[in-house]
């Protein structure tokens, strides 16, 4: 048999590896695709600035950055009210009822926060004259709107509203006045509230519902609702509040599977960490109608409470709903 010829061990390098050999990689190794551009990274860097940007404004002109925070948390609440007002409306009318059925024709009424004016309808008697302290600018539209439909005639305590007060024909003007006012009483232990509120006071009414959840100070409020009373006068309330121990002894008013009442207090107080600059400060965890016994200066405290597992809103925002006499 004839000898082969003897072979050579080493291979030739074939021409893609002399290639990689060339750019020094090993040719086992895949090639790795081109990196992309770290846009995340650039998005994150830019919000850091942003925010350091925005702490320095605020460091440095606070009151105008606090100003323009205020009117667009305005705004925001605005158009989510407008949304929730009707749903929210069908749970507490039948509550509002028979407490606004209370105020008495040719009354002096005051009502904080009343929002696109609602409640209005409730009223059984027409009040002499009505405040209406509203400090969402951009609900006014609307609130003068249905002020008007439920048979006032409407004026404005601010520049801006002059000549629509002064359109008002004769007529309008023999009507129970409705007059809003921009402001809110956040600002009573100082002093420094609206003129035209403290001007026309003593009141024999104050109302709130829904308000007390979104101001500054609880405590502050009650006792200048309190102060503005006439001896005799009455504070109407609907009220969302924090649910409490005394809530497990209640009975639920609405089907449903029952409340973890301890539960439900913790999610309120969490969720009003963070979300009331979108709810026009509202808060779900405040105990008011705790506030409102133990304040002295009334006669009577008398408020039921409404506990409903029937919904998500229902479950956050347990309701008190009375009145407190001032002595």
């Amino acid at each position: 048999m004839a000898k082969q010829p003897p072979t050579d061990q080493k291979a030739k390098p074939s021409a893609s590896s002399s290639a990689s050999a060339a750019r020094g990689r090993n040719p086992a190794t895949p090639a790795r695709a081109a990196e992309s551009y770290p846009w995340r990274r650039v998005l994150l860097g830019c919000l850091v600035v942003l925010v350091c940007w925005g702490i320095g404004i605020q460091r440095e002109y606070p009151e105008a950055v606090n100003t323009r925070l205020k009117v667009a948390q305005d705004w925001v609440f605005s158009r989510l009210w407008t949304r929730l007002s009707a749903h929210s409306n069908a749970r507490i009318h039948p509550l509002r009822k028979p407490l606004w059925a209370q105020v008495r024709g040719g009354s002096n009424v005051l009502e904080l926060g009343p929002g696109y004016g609602d409640a209005l309808a409730q009223l059984t008697a027409m009040p002499a004259h009505y405040v209406a302290l509203e400090p969402n600018a951009y609900l006014h539209p609307k609130l003068a709107e249905s002020a008007r439909a439920n048979g006032f005639a409407v004026q404005h305590d601010n520049d801006e509203a002059k000549e629509e007060s002064k359109n008002d024909d004769a007529e309008n003007k023999k009507m129970p006045a409705f007059v809003i006012v921009n402001g809110t009483l956040d600002g009573g232990s100082q002093g420094i509230i609206p003129k035209y509120v403290t001007d026309h006071a003593p009141y024999d009414y104050v109302i709130t519902s829904l308000v007390l959840c979104s101001v500054d100070s609880v405590q502050t409020n009650l006792d200048t609702i309190q102060a503005l009373l006439k001896p005799g006068g009455k504070y109407i309330f609907v009220e969302h509040v924090r649910h409490s121990h005394t809530h497990e002894k209640q009975q639920l008013q609405q089907p449903g599977d029952g409340l973890d009442v301890a539960k439900w207090a913790r999610i309120q107080s969490l969720v009003s960490r963070v979300a009331w600059p979108f709810t026009g400060n509202c808060h779900f965890d405040r105990n008011t109608g705790d506030m409102l016994k133990a304040m002295d200066g009334w006669s009577s405290v008398d408020y039921k409470t409404s506990i409903r597992a029937d919904s998500l809103e229902a479950k956050m925002t347990p309701l008190i709903y009375g009145t407190a006499t001032k002595k």
